[in-house]
C-alpha cells in the first residue's frame, strides 16, 4: 500500500513589529509613487513586500495594477487569475476586479472584459443600491426646451493652469455650438485658472461660475451643484478633459425622447464604476440640497482625492439614479443597457478616443531655460492668439500635457511652442 505523502506547505512568516513598520513604510511609499504616476518605483515598493509575504492579498492586486501600467499584461494577467481563483480574493483591494476587466480590454478579450466588468458592476450595485432612495415627482420628466438653452446645462469644473484641461474646456465650448445648440455649458471654476482662459470662455453659450471663494467642497464635485439649480431643467456633467463627440450626442438625444429621469454612458474597459462621474445626466426635481450632501459627505471622506467624485454619487445618487436609468453600454450588458445608436463619423480620429477618453494623453517638451523644478512658461502661438502655461522641468527638460490636437496642430504648422519669461 502506497504512502501519501501531504505536500509541502509554506512556513507562516510571523510579521514583527519592525517589519509592519517597514511595510507600512513601503505602502506610503507606494501610494506616492502612484500618486506621481511613477509606476517603476511603485513596482519596486510591491516587490519588497512580496518577497516575504507573496500571498498578500492587497499588495498582489496593487502589483497587477502597476504591471497593467507598465504594459507587462501577461504578467498581469497571472498574478489577476491567480487572485481571481484565489479563496482569500475578498482581501484584495477594493478594485482589483475592475483592473481585470480593464486588463482584459487591452489585451483584447472582449468577452472577459464584459465577464468581470459585470461581475465588479453587479458587485457594486448589490452594496449600494442598499442606501437612501429619493422619491420621484409624480409627474414624469419635462421635455427639452428647445427655446431657452439656459435650462439645459453641459456642466463642467475647471481648476489649475493645465492646458490638458484648459485648452478642451476650450474645444468642447466651440463643439457644443454644433452638438447641443439647445444646451448652455456652465463652467464651475477657480482663480487658479489662467486669466486668459477666463476670458477665452467668455461666450454667448457659456455661464462661468466663480468658485474662488469654495474652499471645504473638492473641485471635482462644484459642477454637480447644477442639480440645486431650480432653473435648470435638465443637466448632463462632463469632464474638461474629454471630447464632446457625436456618438455621445445621439446618446443624449435618446434619452431626451425617453421617460427616464436619468442618462449614463460606458464605452471603455475601464468603465466600471456605477456612475462614471463625467458620462451621466437627469432631470432636476428628484435631488434636493446637494450642497449640504456633498458638505456633509467630505466631512467624513478620507480616500482617494482622485476619485472623491464616483465615490461621491454611487454612495449618494446611485441608489435612486438606477431606479429611472437609460444607459447606454455596449460592453458590460449591466442594468437593461442599450446599444449606443447609429451616429455619424465621430469628428475626432485619433486611435484612444471613445466617449469620455483623455484628450490630453500627449506631451510635448524640449530643453528648458531654467533650472529644475521652476516653472517654464510656454508660449502657443497661432492664429487664434498666443496663451502661456507653466511646465516644470527635470533634468534640464520642460515637459507639458497637452490635448492631442494642439500636437495636430504643431505637426500641421498652424501651432508653435516659444518659452517666453512669467
Amino acid at each position: 500500500m502506497r504512502k501519501t505523502i501531504p505536500s509541502p506547505r509554506r512556513p507562516q512568516v510571523v510579521i514583527t513589529p519592525a517589519m509592519q513598520d517597514r511595510f507600512e513604510q513601503q505602502a506610503a511609499q507606494f501610494r506616492q509613487a502612484m500618486d506621481q504616476l511613477d509606476f517603476a518605483q511603485a513596482r519596486l515598493c510591491c516587490e519588497q513586500v512580496l518577497k516575504v509575504i507573496p500571498q498578500q492579498m492587497q499588495v498582489l492586486s496593487d502589483y497587477a495594477l502597476v504591471l497593467m501600467r507598465l504594459g507587462e499584461h501577461q504578467k498581469a494577467w497571472k498574478i489577476y487569475q491567480r487572485i481571481y481563483q484565489s479563496p482569500h480574493r475578498h482581501r484584495a483591494s477594493d478594485t482589483w476586479l475592475d483592473g481585470l476587466a480593464e486588463l482584459s480590454g487591452l489585451m483584447n478579450k472582449p468577452l472577459e472584459v464584459k465577464r468581470y466588468g459585470h461581475e465588479s458592476l453587479s458587485k457594486a450595485d448589490a452594496i449600494y443600491k442598499q442606501n437612501v432612495r429619493y422619491p420621484f415627482p409624480a409627474r414624469g420628466p419635462e421635455p427639452l426646451d428647445l427655446d431657452n438653452p439656459q435650462k439645459n446645462i453641459i456642466a463642467f469644473s475647471l481648476y489649475g493652469h493645465h492646458p490638458r484641461y484648459c485648452e478642451t474646456l476650450i474645444k468642447n465650448v466651440e463643439v457644443a455650438r454644433e452638438l447641443y445648440p439647445a444646451w448652455t455649458c456652465r463652467i464651475y471654476l477657480d482663480d487658479s485658472v489662467p486669466q486668459h482662459v477666463w476670458h477665452r470662455l467668455q461666450q454667448p453659450n457659456v455661464q462661468l461660475v466663480d468658485m474662488s471663494h469654495e474652499k471645504a467642497i473638492m473641485p471635482t464635485l462644484w459642477r454637480f451643484l447644477v442639480m440645486d439649480d431650480s432653473s435648470v431643467e435638465r443637466f448632463i456633467v462632463r469632464d474638461a478633459d474629454s471630447l464632446l463627440s457625436e456618438r455621445e450626442a445621439v446618446a443624449v438625444e435618446a434619452w431626451v425622447a425617453s421617460p427616464f429621469w436619468f442618462h449614463h454612458m460606458r464605452d471603455y474597459c475601464s468603465h466600471t464604476e456605477l456612475l462614471l462621474a463625467g458620462m451621466w445626466g437627469g432631470c432636476h426635481g428628484v435631488f434636493h440640497n446637494i450642497e449640504q450632501q456633498i458638505r456633509d459627505f467630505m466631512t467624513q471622506y478620507s480616500g482617494s482625492a482622485r476619485f472623491t467624485d464616483q465615490v461621491f454619487l454611487k454612495t449618494a445618487l446611485w441608489a435612486t439614479v438606477r431606479e429611472s436609468l437609460l444607459s447606454h453600454d455596449d460592453i458590460f450588458d449591466f442594468h437593461d443597457a442599450h446599444a449606443f445608436p447609429p451616429h455619424p463619423p465621430v469628428r475626432w480620429q485619433g486611435a484612444e478616443f471613445h466617449v469620455g477618453s483623455n484628450a490630453g494623453y500627449t506631451r510635448v517638451g524640449g530643453p528648458a531655460s531654467v533650472s529644475d523644478n521652476q516653472p517654464q512658461w510656454v508660449k502657443l502661438c497661432s492664429d487664434a492668439g498666443e496663451f502661456a502655461y507653466p511646465a516644470l522641468v527635470k533634468n534640464g527638460e520642460w515637459s507639458l500635457a497637452v490635448p492631442f490636437f494642439l500636437v495636430t496642430d504643431y505637426q500641421n504648422g498652424k501651432l508653435r511652442f516659444v518659452l517666453t519669461d512669467a
